[in-house]
């Protein structure tokens, strides 16, 4: 196997590879050959099924099995005949079968930039106590006892706090709603038997807030003010008439804190025990959430001692997923501004994107210093974790979707990206707050 590599850029070199067609044979046939002794095929004893029958009822799963392993053999035998060569992502490799059985390999690889390592054992980052007092310990019971409240039917003017369950439709400018639009509004067509919380509520706080003082029996009509960022377009600024009929109130009544409570998880646990292990839960929280802190302060502290220079092809793709991001979590917090001036989104968050990427790169040199690396378990359980998230049952199968859509590679790289930032937590400087 001949292999070729030159460098394009700050960030880029080419890969070439030719593997010779007796390698290319070797190779296939070891695969064949495994797939012989386990193939179950009608006709045939376990295990004695003929080679080319079985290459070709396993034809595609071999030949996904075969690209993976050229690919992998390549990619490696780049790293050892090139130590000094420090690959990010060796991209999405071609191969191209020649006439006289040889396969050629072509990639472009994603390649660290030259730039100095800052020091990056003993980072100060300040965090926390995880110590958790008896108040806090007591506020969680409280609000595990609110989520068992009950909500029970009285007879009397509603109040805040109280369920008021109405029945409703809504008007804009004398119109049923949908008319008024031309297309179907959802929940703003009306709803029989809905509950509406007397509390505040950011999405029409009209509602509530009109609600409060009526009976069962009672009729209101109540005007909202829709927002100018509302969902529906046609509404915004408008106002939305609700015309309620109360069918009910109902009052939130929460139980006393006592083990009645927690009988169903935790059964037979005296009130101690159940606030003992309570502490013990918030300890093992607050733990978790000082790691992410510990990381977050780190990797800002790197990103502060870098400014190398990054391709800006590089930098122009990675920026597009800071962008997607940003607006996938505006969106879900209820912030549709955001799409509104794309160009300037991407502007903004480009300072970000290229931070991101100096401290990747920083990481896997520390990577490769300390020779950190994912070991095959850990990448097992990646991926059976990733499989179990996708409800994918076939581990086998969804390892070679992986190999086909050319992950595994982000994968590991993830792995040791988060073993990396736990080396450097654990040699951080700690600073904890006082309470």
């Amino acid at each position: 196997m001949d292999i070729t590599i030159n460098k394009t850029s700050d960030c880029q070199a080419t890969l070439t590879a030719v593997v010779p067609a007796a390698e290319v044979a070797s190779v296939k046939d070891g695969i064949v050959s495994a797939y012989v002794k386990n193939a179950r095929i009608a006709g045939f004893r376990p295990g004695k099924a003929p080679k080319n029958v079985v290459a070709k009822r396993y034809a595609e799963a071999i030949k996904d099995e075969f690209d993976y392993s050229i690919k992998s053999d390549v990619q490696q035998k780049a790293l050892d005949e090139n130590p000094e060569l420090k690959v990010l992502d060796f991209g999405t490799p071609e191969l191209a079968e020649q006439e006289d059985g040889s396969l050629t390999l072509t990639s472009v690889l994603t390649i660290v930039p030259e730039f100095e390592l800052p020091e990056y054992k003993g980072i100060e980052v300040t965090v926390p106590s995880t110590d958790v007092s008896d108040d806090e310990v007591q506020e969680t019971l409280r609000k595990y006892a609110e989520s068992s409240a009950t909500h029970e039917v009285v007879e009397r003017a509603s109040a805040d706090g109280d369920i008021v369950v109405i029945d409703f439709k809504t008007t804009v400018e004398g119109k049923p709603t949908a008319e008024y639009c031309g297309k179907s509004v959802g929940f703003l067509e009306g709803r029989d038997g809905h509950w509406v919380s007397l509390t505040e509520d950011r999405f029409i706080p009209e509602l509530p807030a009109g609600l409060v003082g009526v009976s069962a029996g009672d009729t209101k009509d109540i005007v909202a003010t829709m927002k100018e960022d509302f969902p529906i377009s046609d509404l915004c600024g408008k106002e939305v008439t609700f015309s309620c009929t109360v069918k009910e109130v109902r009052e939130k009544r929460v139980p006393e804190i006592s083990p009645d409570i927690f009988a169903g998880a935790l059964p037979g646990k005296s009130m101690d025990e159940i606030k003992e292990m309570v502490r013990d839960n918030m300890k093992a929280s607050k733990e978790r959430s000082n790691d992410e802190a510990k990381a977050d302060q780190i990797s800002e502290k790197l990103a502060d001692q870098l400014t190398f220079a990054l391709p800006a092809d590089l930098v122009e793709r990675e920026n597009e997923n800071t962008v997607q991001r940003k607006v996938y979590a505006a969106i879900q917090a209820g912030n549709y501004e955001i799409t509104k001036d794309m160009d300037a989104l991407r502007e903004e968050a480009k300072a970000e994107t290229e931070r991101n990427l100096r401290v990747y790169f920083a990481l896997q040199e520390i990577a490769r210093r300390e020779a950190i690396d994912a070991t095959n378990n850990e990448m097992l359980e990646a991926i059976t974790n990733m499989a179990e998230q996708a409800r994918e049952k076939n581990i086998k199968s969804y390892i070679r979707k992986l190999q086909r859509e050319n992950r595994m590679t982000g994968i590991r790289l993830s792995i040791i990206t988060s073993k990396v930032l736990d080396l450097l937590a654990r040699n951080a400087k700690v600073t904890v707050e006082e309470k």
